[in-house]
């Protein structure tokens, strides 16, 4: 039998096959893989170029809208490290950077101001670190901003210029010694649970050595309380700014005394001494059984009162011969701009704030396109007088106002000097305003504003109407009447759906003969038909707050107490429904009260806190005018300009 088989020779087996494409595509699986893990190498020193340039050679030929803000130290640490990269991985940020990230973001979480979230270069870093960036000059840029940032951080953390909150308190405090002034006394035991400096937080940084080094350097000089610490952090601070402005008659001369200032109506002398001193010396910022919700003591303010027709008219002639001159030029759209800022459109920005009284500097700066630090004061000089947030940061909402023409700002005048002629020329010895377009309230007292503070006005479709009237009593603890349009579109719904929620804060329906009622369906339907009315009772939920001033008019306009606190600090303030919401009611009522015998602080605390509704009726009604001046001279001779949120100067530029 012969093994040779021809017939099984002609089938051929597929393994081999198989084999060979198990392996090719395993091969080409792991090149894939491969490929997909490779990350980019940067080249030795390949940064070198663009960090000499930036640096150094050409400073403005910086490519990112973020300028550098401290590019002399930055210079140095560069030089110092041979130009390379400080806070990359190849292309990836490293552990250090990410850990700065996040001490920068934490910072300025406590602080709101706008201006310091650009110099430490957030919004610059959120827009562009959400992907891991591919080009060698991106990474260039970022490296350095982030060590700009990570400077601008240091900085502020060793001059404190940080939002306290935001970061913890030192082991030294000023307190008041024995013999007067504020003395560096170091606490007696250190606090518990505060957080360590973000410093410790970078490589090559040790912060515990060196805080035991330095606490130890000053000297215990008694033993100061806790409490006598916490009032001494109490005291403010204010600066005066002053620029080349037209002047008018304010009653003062310069051959008075202080003394002699103050009998006209001026700032009271320096050794004058205030009643509210206690025999300790220590302001009554705490006292035993006061409310929470005190605003403290009301300490009068001194500033001039302006407001004059007269000083519009001049500055109306001002605004029409810097029209008439051609010197103005608009400032055309690019990026924000801030202190160390270089651009072409800064040389503008300083010629148009020259013009306007903002600037004053020496020849020769109006041509630099640095943005420098007399400019940032000016710019935030110009934002004060335009309502705008002071962060001397040239945006958006800065550049819009900038450029409102002087053909623009002299029609505005023009409407106001009107609206002004409509007010009697003696506004009276003691009267309020409150200018809808500023969102502010003034008390003033013989021409001196003596009481300040922020208001909230209606929206646009519920507008404050200007009026004329007096105040003619002060209520604590109001009760509040829904008005009909309110009742109808918005409470009767909600009483509804929730009728016991809505008795809980104190709604009651109130028939005829003015008894309380509960929020049953009967009551409400007969509420919604017209037949009874809804009441708030007072308290501690009612919508008009603790304190509510009546000033008889026929739009059933008042001012009162208001439960939204966030809103006073906002910047645009429309949001009622054309009441004006106080945020410091209860200094206003201390002082209208004041000339009616024993009001202060205390009594009007401990009368809210009773929590029955008192009326005080006004002995000397006290003049009110609720104004709509989108310009006015103010008590500095400095000419203020607002947006025209409802529409009245005609004006589309003005409008908000």
């Amino acid at each position: 039998m012969s093994y040779f088989n021809p017939e099984r020779r002609k089938r051929k087996s597929l393994l081999p096959l198989l084999l060979l494409g198990s392996l090719c595509v395993f091969a080409l699986y792991y090149a894939f893989s491969a490929n997909q893990k490779t990350v980019p190498v940067l080249p030795e020193n390949a940064v070198r170029p663009h960090l000499v340039r930036w640096l150094e050679k050409a400073p403005e030929s910086w490519p990112a809208q973020d300028p550098i803000f401290n590019p002399a130290a930055v210079r140095r640490i560069y030089e110092r490290t041979d130009y390379r990269l400080l806070w990359f991985d190849n292309y990836s940020l490293s552990d250090t950077a990410n850990d700065l990230l996040k001490q920068l973001t934490a910072s300025s979480s406590g602080n709101p101001s706008s201006m310091v979230d650009y110099r430490y270069h957030l919004g610059y870093f959120d827009r562009t670190l959400r992907d891991t960036p591919q080009k060698l000059q991106m990474a260039a840029v970022l490296d350095v901003l982030l060590t700009d940032a990570f400077v601008s951080y240091a900085r502020d953390t060793q001059l404190d210029k940080l939002n306290p909150k935001s970061r913890p308190r030192r082991n030294i405090t000023p307190v008041n010694g024995a013999e007067g002034g504020f003395q560096l006394v170091g606490l007696i035991a250190a606090r518990q649970g505060s957080e360590p400096s973000g410093r410790r937080y970078f490589r090559g940084y040790t912060r515990g050595a060196d805080s035991e080094k330095y606490s130890d350097s000053y000297q215990r000089e008694g033993r100061a309380s806790r409490e006598q610490i916490d009032r001494s952090r109490h005291y403010s601070s204010s600066s005066n700014i002053r620029y080349n402005r037209p002047t008018y008659n304010n009653g003062y001369s310069a051959g008075r005394t202080s003394n002699e200032r103050f009998a006209a109506g001026g700032l009271p002398p320096r050794n004058a001494q205030r009643d509210y001193r206690h025999s300790n010396g220590l302001p009554p910022i705490v006292r035993a059984g006061a409310s929470e919700n005190s605003e403290g003591p009301y300490i009068e303010e001194y500033r001039r009162f302006g407001g004059e027709a007269a000083a519009l008219r001049s500055e109306l002639a001002r605004m029409r011969q810097i029209a008439a001159s051609g010197m103005w030029r608009p400032l055309p759209p690019g990026p924000a701009m801030t202190i160390g800022a270089k651009h072409p459109h800064v040389a503008l920005l300083r010629n148009m704030l020259a013009l306007y009284g903002d600037y004053r500097s020496y020849s020769g700066e109006y041509n630099s396109d640095k943005f420098d630090r007399r400019l940032h004061d000016a710019v935030i000089r110009f934002q004060t007088r335009h309502g705008l947030k002071p962060d001397g940061i040239v945006g958006r909402a800065t550049r819009q106002r900038l450029n409102l023409s002087p053909t623009a700002r002299a029609q505005i005048i023009e409407s106001n000097i009107r609206r002004r002629e409509q007010l009697p020329t003696e506004l009276g010895s003691r009267f309020i305003q409150v200018n809808v377009p500023e969102y502010k309230l003034h008390y003033v007292e013989n021409g001196i504003e003596k009481l300040t503070m922020n208001v909230v006005v209606g929206k646009k479709k519920h507008a404050t109407p200007e009026i004329t009237t007096r105040v003619s009593k002060v209520i604590f603890n109001p009760t509040w009447t829904v008005p009909r349009s309110i009742l109808v579109n918005e409470l009767l719904p909600k009483a509804r759906a929730n009728p016991s929620g809505m008795q809980d804060m104190g709604y009651r329906v109130v028939n005829a003969s003015g008894e309380n009622l509960p929020l049953t369906p009967k009551n409400l339907s007969a509420a919604g038909a017209g037949s009874y009315l809804m009441r708030q009772m007072g308290g501690e939920d009612n919508i008009l707050g603790r304190v509510k001033f009546e000033i008889p008019n026929k739009y059933d306009v008042y001012l009162h107490d208001t439960r939204a606190r966030t809103l006073f600090t906002l910047t645009n303030r429309d949001y009622s429904h054309g009441c004006i919401r106080l945020q410091s009611p209860r200094h206003l009522a201390e002082a209208l009260l004041r000339p009616q015998g024993d009001w202060d602080q205390w009594r009007i605390d401990d009368l809210i806190a009773g929590g029955d509704t008192t009326e005080v009726k006004m002995e000397e009604r006290v003049p009110v005018y609720i104004t709509y001046w989108t310009a006015w001279v103010d008590g500095e001779g400095r000419l203020n300009f607002r947006p025209d949120i409802y529409d009245k100067d005609g004006l589309m530029a003005n409008q908000r």
